[in-house]
This record gives C-alpha cells, structure tokens and sequence, in this order.
C-alpha cells in the first residue's frame, strides 16, 4: 500500500512539473510513439527495432507502413505534418494579401510572384549539421546517424553515414556517391549503393541512368500524366563481384525489370527476376481511397508486399516482409461530420510465411467520440484470428484536451488495456496516465506512468518525451525508466536527436 501511494506521489510530481515545461507534443510517427507501442506490448521488440531503423535512415514512410500493420494504429509522417502546415501557411497568406486589395487580379500576381521568388535557388550556402542515436537498457549505443548537409544554389552535399553530392534544375537530377532508395524515386526500399545516377525529363518522359562500383546497372524510362499519374520501367544488371556470395562464380551476371505505377490512388510496384523462371516476383502494393459527404467521411487503406523465394538482390526489406510470402493490411475507417467527430474503424493484417501455408491474421475494431475537452476511444484486437480469437486485447483510453492560449495546449490522457484468453479469463491490466503541454506544433513534452503488470510494486514504467524546435536548433529526447522487483529504476531505451541549422 504504501509503494502505490508513493507510485502516485511521483505521478502527480511529475505531471505538476510538466505543466510548469515550456514544450509541446507531435502527433507524428517518432522514435517516442515506438517506445509507447513496445512498451506497452502492442509490439514486440524486433518490430519496434524495424521500424526504429527506417526512422533512422528518414525513410518514414516505410516505416509508416510497418507501424500501421504491426501496431494497427494510424500513422502520420513527418512530411505528411509539414505538409499541413505549409497548405496552412499558405492558406492564411493568400487570405491576408486578398484583404489588402480590391482587386483580385491584381493579388494573384503578387502571390504568384512571391512563389517564383521563393522557387529560386539561394547562392548563401546553407544547410544543417545532425546526429541521431539509440542506446539499449545498459545504456550502450546501439546505432546512431551522422549528417552534414550543404545546400548551396543547385547543389547539396551530404557528408557522414551517407555522402552524397547532388545536382537539380528544372526536372533534371544528378547524384555522386551513397545512392539508395530516394534518390532513384523506387517504392521498394533498395540497398545503398555506390556509384552515379542521372535523371532528365523530355517533354512528359523522365530518362534515368545509375552506375555502381560494383558493376550494377540501371536504365529507367518514366513518363508522366497531365493528372499526376506516373509510369515508370527499370531494366538492372548486376555483376557478381565474388566477395560475397561464394555460390556464385566471379562475373556472374543477374538480370531483372522492375515497373511501377503511382497515382492519386496509390502506388504498385513489381520486380521481377527472369532467371528465377515462375517465381512470383516482388510486388508492392498501397491502394488508398476517401469520399467525403454531408454525413460522414469514409477513408480506406490497403498495403501489401507479395514474393516468392528469391528477391533480388539490391532490395532491401525488413525481415519480417522478406520471410513472408504474403505481409499486408487493411483499414477502413468512417468518421461521422458531427462536432464530436465519432469515429469507427475497422483494421486488419494477414502475414503468411514463406515456408508455411498457414496465415496469422491479427484484426482490431474501435470506436472514439467526444469533444476534445473529453475525448474516448475503446478498442478490441483479436490477436490470432487463425484460432478464432483464442486471445483478444480490450482497451479503453480518455483523452482531455485544453487551449490555454493561442497555439497552447494541455492534455491528459489515461488507458486501460487487459488480454483476455478463452477457458483462462483476464490476464493483469495494463494502466497508463500520462499529460503534455504544447507551445506549438515544434516544440512539446510529454510524460506518462505506466503499471504494465496490474500492480507497482512488479513493474512500474516512467516514459518521457521531449521536442525543442527554434530557428537554428531542433532537439528531441525519448527515454523509457523501468522498475521491477528485482531492479531499481533504470533506463530501459532511449532515443536521441539533435539538429543544427546554419
């Protein structure tokens, strides 16, 4: 008794310290809603590390993908936040030069002008210098990242875990050194490789060449739509260097075409290897569709990834799609178009093995409404549909919302969450309540006390987060404290991330 009341002592002395933070919380997939998700068991850790890894390497939307199917949570990128605001920015711009003029005409030319002056390279070099980490429950540095970037006006420079020297102009791209999946625009992550890529439009055709060290080739022919649709076929050849493979014989030549199509609709994407005869090539697969009517907006999602036993060679997936025949998910969600903005959601995973036929399916349905003052979800995961939901997850979270100021904010937040297994009952709850405070969209804190084990005196979690934004500084820090009753309080994970801009 007396170790839970001092467990609420500390509750309430670090959710009074908060409230006292300058800093606000992101709603985007960051290395801090990983530590949330794995430590509250919705993943496990070899997930949480896939996804930790792709964040590293600032391929978010892949590890968007893999966070929506092995969490079924929604997912926000970081580009996708940007993106809002710039449209928000936009927006309140073009209104405040429509008030300062009668004449529209007269407007849309001074907005159109300022684009044009902003779209034009800076001859200043400028640029950011950027380190990321991760440390493991010894506190032992478990990977991290290191970035100098230099942007000076067509050209930026890359210098540390990746090196890259890059060169744009009206369409056209030239890149030198560590090339990897953004730089050839793929939508199947691929290896990083060393070498020289071109790309140069021609009317509505983008023609694209890569080069590496290693004798790896690429001829690309794209072509683009009026409406935004892209077509795109790849031809590679690689050479085998002998170094390390030693199946295959120096100068062993590999062949494969890869196409894709992207869209408003979506993305597909195919790769296949002749050599491997009827082997079902990679196919990658995200289908997205939105209607909105006076009574509701439906929203539905599929992402799938599809191969066989041979992938090749300069793919690069997690483990868990390359040891899968079949890795996808779907979601469908309706939100009513009251002022409580009900929602109801339906999402679902099918993963099959390759060396096996059986499927794991996992499903979760959820419902939330409310007002942001007092905002509730609950929520039913069946775990393993293959055994007809032999073990199911409840959740029940409260959320509460305040404006303090302009762009201020102060929320509370608590979840419940028990597994419950047939012929077994409930297993010990999980409980969580957590608070924080937001300045503005860049800068936030965040902590929340969590009993994994339906008692504090077996375990007990203090999970904080950090976000500080400026003109020339960003910083972030992620760390889980975790107690049982044969450890002290001890850092369990923690992520970091510190930013310079000149």
């Amino acid at each position: 008794m007396r170790k839970l009341y001092c467990a609420r002592i500390l509750f309430a002395a670090l959710v009074w310290a908060l409230v006292w933070s300058t800093v606000a919380a992101s709603q985007s997939l960051d290395e801090a809603k990983v530590f949330e998700w794995w430590d509250s068991g919705v993943i496990d850790g070899d997930e949480a590390r896939e996804i930790l890894d792709l964040i590293e390497e600032g391929n978010l939307q892949e590890a968007c993908m893999l966070a929506e199917v092995y969490a079924l949570e929604s997912c926000v990128t970081e580009k996708q936040l940007e993106k809002q605001h710039r449209n928000a920015s936009a927006k309140k711009k073009l209104r405040k030069e429509s008030t300062r003029t009668e004449d529209t005409h007269t407007s849309k030319e001074k907005v159109t002008r300022a684009q044009k002056k902003d779209a034009r390279p800076s001859v200043i070099p400028h640029g950011h210098i950027e380190w990321r980490g991760r440390t493991d429950s010894l506190g032992h540095l478990e990977s991290e990242r290191t970035e100098l970037r230099l942007d000076f006006y067509r050209y930026s420079l890359r210098l540390g875990t990746q090196s890259l020297l890059t060169y744009r102009n009206a369409g056209s791209e030239a890149h030198l050194g560590q090339i990897s999946t953004k730089e050839l625009h793929s939508n199947i992550p691929l290896d990083t490789l060393w070498g020289t890529a071109a790309f140069y439009p021609i009317w509505k055709f983008r023609l694209g060449a890569l080069l590496d060290t290693a004798k790896t080739t690429r001829a690309s022919l794209g072509f683009v739509y009026d409406k935004g649709t892209e077509l795109e076929l790849a031809y590679w050849r690689h050479q085998h260097t002998g170094t390390s493979d030693s199946s295959e014989p120096y100068g062993t030549e590999r062949h494969s075409i890869s196409a894709a199509a992207k869209g408003n609709w979506g993305n597909v994407a195919a790769w296949w290897i002749p050599e491997n005869g009827h082997d079902i090539p990679l196919i990658k697969i995200q289908l997205h569709y939105r209607e909105k009517t006076d009574l509701a907006t439906v929203a539905w999602k599929a992402d799938a990834y599809l191969h066989g036993d041979s992938l090749p060679r300069e793919a690069h997936l997690s483990s868990t799609i390359a040891s899968s025949r079949f890795w996808g998910s779907q979601t469908l969600a309706v939100t009513a178009a009251d002022s409580w903005r009900s929602k109801f959601g339906v999402n679902a995973r099918t993963i099959i093995p390759l060396r096996s036929d059986s499927s794991k399916t996992r499903m979760k349905a959820s419902a939330a409404t409310g007002p942001a003052i007092l905002r509730s979800e609950a929520s039913a995961t069946c775990l393993q549909a293959e055994e007809r939901c032999r073990q199911n997850d409840l959740a029940l979270k409260i959320r509460s919302t305040w404006d303090i100021e302009s762009g201020e904010q102060l929320a509370f937040n608590g979840k419940i969450r028990a597994r419950h297994t047939r012929g077994k009952g409930f297993a010990p709850p999980l409980y969580e309540a957590g608070a924080t405070y937001a300045l503005d969209s860049f800068n936030s804190a965040g902590v929340a006390v969590a009993i994994p084990k339906g008692s504090p005196a077996r375990e007990l979690q203090v999970r904080s987060s950090t976000e500080v934004g400026t003109d020339f500084l960003q910083l972030s820090l992620a760390v889980t404290f975790r107690r049982t009753a044969e450890t002290p309080l001890h850092p369990l994970h923690a992520a970091f991330f510190a930013r310079f801009i000149f």
